[in-house]
């Protein structure tokens, strides 16, 4: 039964039985005393979720991601979740493939009594359509918090981490190592680790004095796929890198999976530096130097960031919401695939 059956069965609205439910005094005891026989009598339970939206206090997060099957983004759910847990708050999350569109219809499919607030990856930093509705979110009384990925033209709370300089220290560990043909498998430029990593790509090679070449900048767009065809592209030029930068752990797999099946061997061939750890490689023989930074952390975070914006709204205070944007170090762990195999 739903409350709406309680409610016929006693002779009340469901909006009687909603204060029943959730002990509020302004009801008739005889009131009471017919609805809570109805619910005994038919062993109601109630739907907790339901029961928040009925009364317009929701503990339920939203959380937007890209690629629900990248890891990286599972560890930053994992903790959202945990912090979460400590506030007593429902996540649920929702994926948008890389895909404006589809992203605009999960949004548009959350509405804002479901919601307490709003954590999101967007896709694409420069998508108005985005922005507005996140912008409406805000107004509404949804708190909004951005992670690893930005928008352009609106200030939300955000969790990020210092790509720039994390690529540059990628690039400029192979540049040490001898490299002087080096090549980048890039994500989308609409995205800030995108264009980020790009930017620190280009600044290592100006630092070294190394002119850059248009050829080895390829795109992988953050998908394993597309990766694989990218590295693919590198080995077939005429004149091919010795080292590749891999923006990401998606592209490191598509590369990975492309020297396994062209017989092609990491630092035989092709030297490879790569950005997010896969903590899989570990049990195997890949030892993949990369630029690691503290994934799960910034999912905390994220929820921290949120539950500050959820304790100033009930504070209603008078001073002016303060924007926190939040950034995090990255660091490289050698494991020695920068270098070349001695014969």
């Amino acid at each position: 039964m739903n409350i709406y059956d309680i409610a016929k069965e006693a002779g009340v609205s469901p909006t009687t039985v909603s204060r029943v439910l959730n002990g509020n005094k302004n009801v008739k005891d005889a009131t009471r005393k017919k609805v809570l026989k109805v619910i005994e009598g038919k062993k109601y339970v109630p739907n907790m979720i339901a029961r928040n939206l009925s009364v317009g206090e929701s503990q339920n997060v939203a959380f937007l991601v890209p690629d629900i099957e990248n890891p990286f983004f599972n560890k930053i759910l994992h903790g959202i979740t945990d912090q979460a847990l400590v506030y007593n708050y429902n996540v649920f999350m929702f994926g948008t493939d890389e895909n404006s569109d589809r992203e605009h219809r999960v949004l548009e499919s959350l509405k804002a009594e479901m919601m307490k607030g709003l954590i999101i990856i967007p896709v694409c930093e420069t998508d108005t359509i985005t922005v507005g509705k996140l912008k409406n979110f805000e107004k509404q009384g949804v708190p909004v918090v951005l992670i690893d990925r930005d928008v352009k033209n609106a200030n939300f709370d955000g969790v990020f981490s210092e790509d720039i300089e994390g690529a540059y220290e990628a690039v400029e560990c192979l540049i040490q190592e001898g490299h002087k043909k080096v090549a980048i498998i890039s994500g989308p430029e609409t995205s800030r680790p995108g264009h980020d990593r790009l930017k620190g790509y280009k600044k290592a090679l100006d630092s070294y004095k190394i002119e850059i070449n248009p050829d080895y900048i390829v795109y992988g767009n953050f998908r394993e796929e597309e990766s694989y065809q990218a590295m693919k592209k590198l080995m077939e030029l005429k004149n091919p890198p010795t080292g590749i930068f891999l923006t990401n752990n998606m592209a490191i797999l598509g590369c990975l999976r492309y020297l396994k099946e062209t017989g092609k061997k990491l630092c035989r061939d092709v030297c490879l530096v790569g950005f997010d750890d896969i903590i899989e490689l570990t049990y195997t023989d890949i030892h993949l130097t990369v630029v690691t930074r503290p994934v799960y952390e910034m999912g905390c975070e994220a929820m921290e960031l949120l539950e500050r914006r959820f304790e100033s709204k009930q504070e209603a205070t008078a001073e002016k919401m303060v924007i926190r944007r939040n950034s995090v170090k990255t660091w490289l762990v050698k494991r020695g695939s920068e270098k070349f195999a001695k014969p």
